[in-house]
Parts: C-alpha cells; structure tokens; sequence
C-alpha cells in the first residue's frame, strides 16, 4: 500500500515558520490572545478559553491556574457583601490557632455565616443586618 506524505525541506527558519502557520490555516486552527500573558494561542476544544497553558512562574503555574485565581480575586475584591464576610471568616480562622475557639465551633459559625451571607446576597437580609450579625455573632 503507498501513501503519499508532504515533505518538507526547510533552507531557513522562516520556512519552519511558514509550515506552522500554513498548517493551521489549513487546520482552521482559531487563535485567541491570552486574557493573562497576552500571547497567542491556539483555542483548544473548549471554545471559551481565555487563558493560555504557559508556565509563567518558576512554581510552574500556567497562565490557566494563575489567571483564573486572578480573575476570581478581583470579582471577589468589588463585592463588599464577600469581602465583610471573608474578613470575618478570616479573623475567626485565626482564632483557632491562638486557641480562643475549637475547630468545631469555627466551622459551626462558617456554615451559619455562609447561610446569612447567602440571604443577604438574595435579599433576604439587608446588608447591615447581616453586618450586625456578624458583629453580634
């Protein structure tokens, strides 16, 4: 059985590059630019990629894990209803560390306040009633 195979014979770089993007063009490989890096890249199966899997840090993080904590952060940091409740839950965290609350009595106070949290983000609750809960809590 014969096949036939394009052969390539490249004199320089630029013929390398030259295949690449012929190959893609010829794939209809989409691109996109990376919503972190800014680099292109070629859009995989999933058609609402942003980020692209380049390592950007020595730990080894990708554009991928590093971008979408970053974007979660700063939806995060323009909500005042999560960020009264994060500085809460964080303060309390602490608490069990310098022994002042068990373990258990943490967790108990974080699944009522994510409750409270989630009334007052449905409007439930008003957001100084929920802040006044946390204070009295």
């Amino acid at each position: 059985m014969r096949t036939f195979a394009e052969v390539l014979h490249p004199t320089s770089i630029y013929d390398l590059v030259e295949f690449s993007i012929r190959e893609c063009i010829k794939r209809e490989q989409r691109m996109r630019i990376c919503s972190y890096c800014g680099k292109y890249f070629a859009i995989p199966r999933r058609n609402t990629a942003e980020f692209c899997n380049l390592t950007v840090d020595e730990n080894g993080h990708t554009c991928r894990e590093v971008g979408a904590v970053k974007r979660w952060a700063e939806k995060k940091n323009l909500d005042e209803l999560f960020k009264e409740y994060r500085r809460e839950y964080k303060k309390r965290f602490n608490w069990i560390k310098a022994g002042k609350i068990s373990p258990g009595a943490f967790y108990a106070w974080s699944a009522t306040a994510k409750g409270k949290r989630d009334e007052c983000a449905a409007g439930k609750i008003s957001f100084d009633e929920f802040k006044q809960w946390l204070a009295e809590s």
